[in-house]
């Protein structure tokens, strides 16, 4: 029984998603949900404490949810990723269980330190067949077994794929009712992934596709972040309307989303503060576009 703390820090972790997540408020309440039922020990004690797939369009947020979640209950260190493109040829298996006795394979080594662990499986749809296998194992019984003999119990873990099956749906119904898309894409990823798995994965989340005005306030998040880290090293910066719009538009991509977004703010941020230093001696004051060269600058 988890005391009345632990219950109050827990009540808290829908919050935190919201805050730090746009766009995708149809699917935090269950997200959130998973991680409060396996928190409060009401999983079944041979399946890991929980276990959910999130698809939809890449630069969504299907990853970063899965480290804020993280961060909240227990440190991103607790993060096992593994990017299962990395994972299609046909010795998958051996790299990840290990080879032969003497190796425990990547799971092996990130199976070292405290549980739970979230195991973070990135772009499902590209791995290995035989590595889907795996995942059913892992997913019930719930252990795996590694070419060492040892068996890694997962009873105390979460396991969170992530797939961009159905992103090209997503993306072209834009105008569509939540519902229907999320229709629309389930259906597709039934068609591309075995039942096997999907019948083991009992929360799909489909994530939406970002729009203008949610691209808006993940910029402001991103961009008030790294004011703040930019300041705490002496930089006081504040940012012109223009000069954030501008951000936008290098800094989101129709097909990739929201994921340049951050790169582009340090980078064009950071990249001012050294012109202004350069020219007048100072890497603090307003931020503005800047036309002719297509970049930001800094004014008094």
């Amino acid at each position: 029984m988890a005391d009345a703390a632990r219950i109050a820090h827990l009540q808290g972790l829908e919050a935190h998603l919201r805050a730090n997540l746009r766009g995708q408020d149809h699917v935090i309440g269950r997200a959130a949900a998973v991680f409060t039922r396996g928190e409060l020990g009401l999983a079944r004690p041979d399946r890991p404490r929980g276990v959910f797939l999130a698809v939809g369009p890449t630069g969504t947020g299907k990853t970063e949810l899965v480290l804020l979640a993280a961060r909240y209950l227990f440190g991103e260190e607790r993060v096992r990723r593994f990017d299962l493109s990395e994972y299609q040829r046909t010795d998958a298996v051996e790299r990840l269980l290990g080879a032969d006795a003497s190796d425990s394979g990547a799971m092996g080594r990130a199976a070292a330190g405290t549980s739970p662990r979230i195991w973070l499986f990135d772009e499902l749809e590209k791995a290995h067949p035989k590595v889907l296998d795996l995942f059913i194992q892992m997913l019930e019984p719930g252990h795996i077994t590694l070419a060492t003999g040892e068996v890694v119990p997962l009873k105390d873990d979460y396991l969170a794929f992530t797939s961009n099956i159905g992103a090209s749906e997503a993306m072209r119904m834009a105008r569509s009712s939540v519902a229907s898309i999320e229709h629309a894409v389930l259906r597709r990823v039934g068609e591309a992934l075995r039942p096997e798995i999907l019948a083991r994965v009992p929360d799909k989340l489909v994530f939406a596709r970002l729009t203008p005005e949610v691209q808006r306030e993940i910029a402001g998040l991103h961009l008030a972040g790294e004011i703040a880290r930019l300041k705490s090293v002496g930089f006081d910066l504040t940012v012109s309307r223009e000069a954030l719009e501008f951000l936008i538009r290098e800094g989101f991509h129709p097909q990739l989303g929201a994921r340049p977004l951050r790169h582009t703010i340090e980078r064009q941020l950071q990249d001012a503060v050294v012109r202004g230093l350069f020219s007048a001696g100072s890497g603090a004051g307003h931020l503005v576009f800047d036309s002719n060269q297509n970049n930001l600058r800094l004014v008094a």
